[in-house]
């Protein structure tokens, strides 16, 4: 690659920590993805670049996991992986639980309308019994309601309401019940695992180049910054965290858009 292509000016040997986790959650707003083996090759082209590692975690439920890892080592990057944990997580007891309960008590009125909907058209039904047998006109047109034809129609569409609105209520119910159930949680972060290969590398690193936006690494680029060493932080559009924004010297922050022509999956 060309020297005048290169969009980064490196102050020396640098370290580069790539969380996939993160970056792959990019491509729903990016609207394209990245190539591991194309990053590899455009990063590959600094010669000041002198270790790649690649964090992600092994699923043994996910069978393309275990090849990707295979993939990542061919290519040439230091993989660094762990088991991926699944967290149950009590939506009632989370920080969702105010949402939560509000939704219950939403969920809880409804079914209270929908039964009190529900009685008004069995009143309707007995009214429309004791009707009597007459014949009622409106703007010159009759309709008797002594026709068993009209009668059946008016039941079969009471009786039709009645029944979806029971149908809603069990449906309300079973929806209370499931958001009472734990949801998984997908969990392998390498927050402790990037630290510490920063920290291992610090006699030898003079910038350290993260492809995360993800803000719990603000301290450990707030830190990098502190010893002096350049800090590069690649993120995602909407993937930014905004502990960033307090740090206001010593970072370089690049969207990885600028870097598209170059590691775009073709």
């Amino acid at each position: 690659m060309d020297l005048e292509n290169k969009f980064f000016k490196l102050n020396g040997d640098t370290l580069v920590a790539i969380d996939w986790s993160n970056v792959y959650g990019w491509h729903d707003d990016l609207g394209w993805e990245i190539d591991p083996d194309r990053l590899f090759e455009y990063l590959n082209s600094y010669q000041e670049i002198y270790q790649k590692n690649f964090y992600f975690g092994k699923d043994d439920n996910n069978k393309k996991t275990e090849g990707l890892h295979q993939t990542i080592e061919d290519i040439g990057y230091s993989l660094i992986s762990k088991e991926v944990k699944w967290i149950p997580v009590y939506l009632e007891k989370s920080h969702f639980k105010k949402v939560i309960r509000k939704l219950f008590d939403t969920l809880d009125k409804l079914k209270v309308s929908n039964s009190e909907i529900s009685n008004k058209l069995y009143e309707i039904t007995k009214k429309v019994e004791n009707l009597p047998k007459i014949s009622i006109g409106k703007r010159g047109v009759a309709y008797s309601l002594s026709n068993e034809k009209q009668l059946k129609e008016i039941y079969d569409l009471i009786d039709k309401l009645d029944k979806t609105l029971k149908k809603l209520n069990v449906n309300i119910e079973n929806l209370q019940h499931q958001l009472i159930k734990p949801v998984k949680r997908r969990k392998c972060d390498f927050d402790v695992e990037i630290s510490c290969d920063v920290y291992n590398n610090l006699n030898r690193m003079k910038a350290f180049m993260l492809f995360s936006g993800d803000g719990d690494y603000a301290a450990l680029v707030r830190d990098v910054i502190k010893k002096g060493r350049q800090a590069i932080v690649v993120f995602g559009p909407n993937h930014k965290g905004k502990e960033y924004d307090s740090i206001t010297k010593g970072l370089f922050l690049c969207s990885v858009n600028k870097l598209k022509e170059f590691i775009e999956q073709k």
